[in-house]
């Protein structure tokens, strides 16, 4: 008698079910409509004989490891600030609690801008008297009222919160331009100043604000020294070139952190992969190791996936991801797991959704519109929880700090993590409109998992 199919055949259904070596719990969020508590259990089916198709199989092989998770978060802007500090204290409060509790979406590394993003709203730096090389009148001022009580109250919700920043632009008196914005006007003047004097300004000023964060108890865990060097846009920018980039860093930033004893990292980029190839550059210098890592966003896999070829020690980070146009349908949503899939299979130990929360125009002060995981009306207090949200909370929910990528084969986009419990989690996507089967294979054994129909789902394997 095979006791190994009886086994499977007579199991006891319910929201865990267990099949020979391991017990397999299914969570799974739609899309249809944003939900603050979106996830919800599915009392799965496992029958080995219900027909899987050939290909649709996933085999986990958790004793090979890849990068140590750090996080899943998103971006932090003033715009979004504003729009969740319109509400009464108590919305305030479960807004933050959703996103950025370790019971909910526990969005626990994220970014912030260093001075003003395209999300802020107006063009504006730490430094905004010209010539002032000692920086004896930074200021941090503009970001008192919207920008750091929004981290702070985040990170009275996740203490263990990381945070990445980077400039969009210098202040403008360090430009050839002389302003921030505009730099699709006039590409020649959209760059940093070539000056010793300019780049030890700018070191200071990376300086001061490391230390004036830090004094209201916001630790920059590490920053990038340039957000998408390769562009000329119309919001605050600034086209920086990868020898300049170099200069600044090694010679100045560099030097300047080590003089102060600043622990921030200094990273590479924030590189698109778009229209040049910068961090084929940095990866291809003799000094690129002084970076403590490297920086994408808007980039493919096979790109981010090099840096490991020439660069095995280099850690890879996720800066930003797509935007969109502010529509936040479920269309785009179903994108974000293969989106996370992509900079994670890589090897970035991280995701980064882009605008945390956006107000009811979803617009930025240079125009444009743009998704987001929650929308806040300032006029009526509505709270919209996006189809973006739901998938950023059950990504967020599941693929955990200190989490470690394992491997996997299959033709899905999908995520494969364990934790130091060696509990086994897949992220997978069924876009069907009917509940499927897939074929799990671990350590030879076989199992089928039904899947629900129309929705991102979280396999949770633990062995018994």
């Amino acid at each position: 008698m095979d006791f190994r199919k009886i086994s499977i055949l007579f199991l006891f259904i319910t929201s865990s079910i267990t099949a020979q070596k391991y017990s397999v719990d299914v969570s799974y969020v739609t899309l249809d409509k944003g939900e603050a508590h979106p996830i919800k259990r599915f009392e799965t089916n496992i029958n080995s004989k219900e027909k899987v198709p050939q290909n649709d199989f996933i085999v986990l092989v958790p004793e090979v490891e890849f990068q140590t998770i750090e996080g899943i978060g998103g971006a932090f802007n003033e715009n979004g600030g504003e729009a969740l500090f319109s509400l009464p204290r108590v919305q305030q409060k479960a807004v933050l609690t959703n996103l950025f509790n370790p019971k909910n979406a526990d969005l626990s590394f994220n970014r912030t801008p260093i001075g003003a993003s395209d999300f802020a709203l107006d063009a504006y730096s730490y430094s905004m008297v010209p010539e002032d090389y000692k920086m004896k009148h930074f200021t941090i001022d503009k970001d008192q009222k919207y920008l750091l009580p929004f981290i702070k109250e985040a990170l009275k919700e996740n203490s263990s919160m990381l945070l990445q920043a980077s400039p969009w632009s210098p202040p403008a008196w360090m430009k050839y331009s002389n302003a921030m914005d505009r730099n699709n006007e006039n590409h020649e003047k959209s760059r940093l100043k070539e000056s010793p004097e300019i780049y030890m300004a700018y070191a200071t000023y990376f300086v001061k604000y490391i230390e004036a964060y830090k004094k209201e108890g916001v630790i920059i865990d590490r920053l990038c020294v340039q957000n998408e060097p390769d562009t000329y846009a119309p919001f605050p920018g600034c086209n920086m070139t990868m020898e300049q980039l170099q200069e600044l860093s090694f010679n100045y930033i560099m030097p300047a952190f080590k003089k102060e004893k600043l622990k921030t990292g200094i990273w590479a980029g924030t590189f698109r992969t778009i229209n040049r190839g910068d961090h084929y550059k940095i990866l291809n210098s003799e000094t690129f190791s002084q970076f403590d890592g490297i920086g994408f966003q808007y980039a493919n896999e096979p790109f981010i996936r090099e840096v490991s070829l020439l660069a095995p020690k280099m850690k890879i980070m996720n800066t930003e991801t797509k935007c969109y146009n502010g529509a936040n349908s479920n269309e785009q949503a179903k994108e974000r797991i293969a989106e996370i899939a992509n900079y994670i299979n890589a090897g970035s130990t991280n995701y980064c959704y882009w605008n945390l929360i956006l107000n009811e125009t979803s617009e930025s002060a240079w125009g444009w519109k743009q998704n987001s995981l929650v929308v806040i009306n300032r006029e009526n207090g509505q709270i919209q929880y996006t189809p973006d949200y739901n998938a950023m909370y059950l990504a967020g929910s599941t693929i955990k700090k200190n989490d470690k990528r394992i491997a996997h084969i299959s033709k899905h986009k999908i995520v494969t993590t364990k934790n130091d419990d060696n509990e086994i989690k897949v992220l997978i996507q069924n876009d069907m409109p009917t509940n499927k089967y897939v074929k799990l294979i671990i350590n030879e054994e076989e199992i089928n998992i039904e899947l629900p129909k129309n929705a991102l789902c979280r396999l949770s394997l633990k062995s018994i």
